[in-house]
């Protein structure tokens, strides 16, 4: 019995030690760890020239229009589209075209700023 009792004791700080030698290799003595490597890092780029917008016409707004908003204003100019409901549906997109073409512009069906600048100061 006292031959297996050290027999286990042997192979329990056997494998305690092969444990601990387990871990990360060692530098050699003399030699300093060496720091990870740096991610390059890029110059600040200058911003990208944009396209300039055209000048609104004084006290005519140009910014962005909601689809209420849009259906609002087809509807108070007589462009009969239904319920303003918010919804851009068929009724609205032909409304719209039909104002951009009686108002000279690309009859898309869709806002931008030239539609947006005439549905705002039309009368």
């Amino acid at each position: 019995m006292r031959h297996l009792h050290n027999s286990l004791s042997v192979l329990f700080v056997g494998a305690l030690f092969l444990a601990g030698c387990a871990g990360a290799p060692e530098a050699p003595s003399g030699a300093r760890p060496t720091p990870p490597p740096q991610q390059p890092t890029r110059p600040p780029q200058a911003p990208a020239a944009q396209p300039r917008a055209p000048q609104p016409e004084p006290g005519v707004n140009v910014e962005g229009m909601t689809v209420f908003e849009m259906q609002e204003r087809l509807n108070e100019l007589g462009y009969k589209l239904g319920t303003v409901d918010g919804v851009a549906g068929p009724r609205t997109v032909e409304a719209l075209k039909k104002f951009q073409s009686d108002n000279k512009l690309s009859p898309t069906g869709t806002i931008d700023a030239d539609t947006i600048k005439k549905l705002r100061s039309a009368k």
